[in-house]
């Protein structure tokens, strides 16, 4: 074994750290791709254990996996996002076309006429005017969507750069499946904490992880599915995949679908459109509404459960550092952040329950064999 002085193992580790920075700032831009990879790799873990306990390789074991996300998450999600996009196109062309039909007309007159009365009493010549209104917010709608469109053409487009990035997804992917073991031993080993505090703060991480990943993302696909079905029943036929991703990525935060869904009700109320209003808003209250309460303990334990406050605010931050992708990574983040001072107040805990018993017990010994007390007694 190699003798090494204490000035040399202070320099080693801080080679090691710098190593390890240099390595995250190399891989930067290929973060993202080994930080989803991750997850899908840690969610279907438990398929290639039990493919190993069936007697198969690492590598094939590996493969079978890899094949089940593909048909587990891959293609239905390739399926809906061009579902979605076919329904945004048509949308589009109608636009386009100045074959929008909307029953708002009424309530549009109303607001504007309300508006334009409050503008005359404060001495204000400016009136504003319905199809002023109607022609910007066509114009607006359709270069939305239209942005989003190329968006999607063009990352689509470049078949090169996404053939590249699947293959590299794969290797990582499989990587990380067949070296877990060493990749947790080097962590371990790496990890100052201490061999006892890093698999207590990995066994916290991977508890609150699973049941968010899982947890959190089935009942958000439950509540996305269930109010587009309220907004398909209302009338909004030909919108129903576009709506259930975009509800399904809303009922991830605390605000949830509602934010589309009542204001779209409400409007449907002031239109006349009675029982569809009702519906949504009464199906988002009573329907949606507990279907959260329902899953969510038996889905979320209540010890990896994030409060509401930090869900919103960690989402929100990941969208912010991570883009789309942040709405997963955010809460992630927050888990690891909650995790690091939930296991640091648990170990200091310990150490001043264990100097006390420490200073009970010298207390103790100090006292002369007369004056101890016996079983059942107390030391005063």
């Amino acid at each position: 074994m190699v003798k090494v002085t204490n000035y040399e193992k202070k320099a080693l580790s801080i080679a090691t750290a710098l190593a390890i920075i240099l390595g995250a700032v190399f891989l930067k831009h290929y973060l993202m791709l080994i930080i989803t990879a991750s997850i899908v790799a840690f969610m279907f873990n438990p398929l290639y254990r039990w493919l190993q306990k069936k007697g198969n390789s690492k590598n094939k074991s590996a493969s079978i996996t890899l094949i089940a996300t593909f048909f587990a998450i891959i293609i239905p999600l390739i399926f809906v996002i061009a579902i979605t996009a076919v329904q945004v196109a048509s949308v589009s062309e109608t636009i386009k076309n100045s074959q929008l039909n909307t029953n708002f007309g009424e309530l549009l007159q109303s607001v504007i006429n309300s508006f334009n009365h409050f503008l005359s009493n404060l001495g204000i010549s400016y009136q504003l005017s319905e199809p002023a209104i109607r022609d910007s917010f066509s114009s607006w709608l359709k270069t939305a969507i239209d942005s989003l469109l190329s968006s999607f053409a063009g990352l689509v487009g470049s078949i090169g750069s996404f053939v590249a990035t699947f293959i590299i997804y794969i290797y990582v992917f499989v990587s990380l499946l067949i070296n877990q073991d060493k990749l947790i031993s080097t962590f371990h080993q790496l990890n100052p904490l201490g061999k006892d505090i890093s698999k207590l703060y990995a066994k916290r991480i991977e508890l609150m992880t699973k049941a968010m990943v899982r947890g959190q993302f089935v009942i958000a696909f439950v509540q996305g599915t269930t109010d587009a079905l309220l907004l398909y029943i209302a009338g909004f036929h030909s919108m129903f995949f576009f709506f259930t991703i975009i509800l399904t990525i809303l009922s991830i935060i605390p605000l949830g679908g509602g934010v589309i869904v009542f204001p779209i009700g409400a409007i449907m109320l002031l239109t006349g459109n009675i029982w569809q209003g009702l519906l949504l808003i009464l199906g988002h209250m009573f329907i949606v509404g507990n279907e959260d309460n329902i899953m969510r303990p038996k889905l979320v334990p209540s010890e990896a459960r994030l409060d509401p406050a930090l869900t919103l605010l960690s989402v929100f931050s990941g969208m912010a550092f991570f883009g789309f992708l942040g709405i997963v990574l955010g809460p992630v983040i927050m888990i690891v952040i909650v995790t690091t001072i939930q296991v640091y107040l648990e170990v200091f805990k310990n150490v001043i329950q264990t100097k006390q018993i420490d200073s009970n017990k010298s207390r103790f010994e100090k006292l002369k064999f007369w004056k101890r007390p016996n079983k059942g007694e107390v030391a005063v």
